[in-house]
């Protein structure tokens, strides 16, 4: 399966994970993605076994491009001007500290409404699992993402508040793994759903994200004694929507 750009190069499905943060985790998005990234359809077809004298096509999952434009980053800070803190590289550790969540949010939600992929549009791997069988539930959402049929490279999604449930239940190690060894991505901008009665996980193909360097500018406000920061940057994160599930467990 490859995923392409527009007149960009091929995106390849494949690294080291290094955390289990969508800034540590997730491949780097290539050159151009600020133009976004887009997902063509005829990547998420299943194979079709044959024998060696006939010859047929695969059906395809989706028959649409997946779109995932690029969008911005912002975050200010305000502290008196006694405070002697140089603001800017005040505001740019908390731009840092903050593009995680934005990333997560935007990854889990489309929370601006820009038309991509989401995990709010997963489709149910199963129905609920009772009785807070962690075990039984990582199992069954990676059964899902293997029956897909679209490859064999899947991650999984976790809120932090699901992080204490799957490493408690030893379905994530210490490198941030799955017990088959797909990567988990925790986010602080994933959303927690019903929690504390019902955490939900989720599996997609592999994700890409990408940011550009800070932008920060600083105002003081004389009369009231403020000096206030900005700092922007643009960001992109995407996942491959061949495989988007997502699987509930009650507590």
């Amino acid at each position: 399966m490859s995923t392409t750009l527009f007149d960009t190069g091929e995106l390849v499905n494949t690294t080291e994970p290094t955390g289990i943060r969508l800034m540590d985790l997730a491949i780097e998005a290539p050159p151009g993605w600020l133009q976004g990234l887009s997902v063509p359809f005829y990547g998420c077809g299943t194979p079709t076994l044959q024998n060696r004298c006939t010859t047929a096509y695969d059906t395809p999952h989706r028959t649409i491009l997946d779109d995932f434009p690029a969008f911005g980053i912002a975050q200010g800070a305000t502290c008196s001007s006694l405070s002697k803190l140089d603001h800017e590289d005040h505001v740019r550790h908390r731009l840092n500290e903050t593009s995680e969540w934005a990333l997560g949010r935007q990854l889990a939600a489309d929370s601006l409404g820009l038309g991509a992929p989401s995990l709010d549009d997963a489709v149910a791997a199963s129905a609920t699992i009772a009785g807070g069988d962690i075990t039984l539930a990582v199992g069954t959402l990676e059964q899902a993402a293997a029956d897909a049929g679209f490859g064999s490279e899947w991650w999984l999604h976790s809120s932090v508040f699901g992080a204490a449930y799957l490493t408690a239940n030893r379905q994530m190690n210490q490198d941030g793994l799955s017990p088959n060894r797909a990567p988990i991505v925790v986010s602080p901008g994933y959303l927690t759903g019903d929690a504390p009665t019902t955490l939900r996980l989720w599996a997609t193909g592999p994700v890409w994200v990408g940011l550009t360097d800070m932008y920060a500018y600083r105002s003081v406000d004389r009369r009231e004694g403020n000096d206030t920061a900005y700092g922007q940057r643009d960001a992109i994160a995407a996942f491959n929507p061949c495989i988007n599930l997502y699987i509930d467990i009650t507590l």
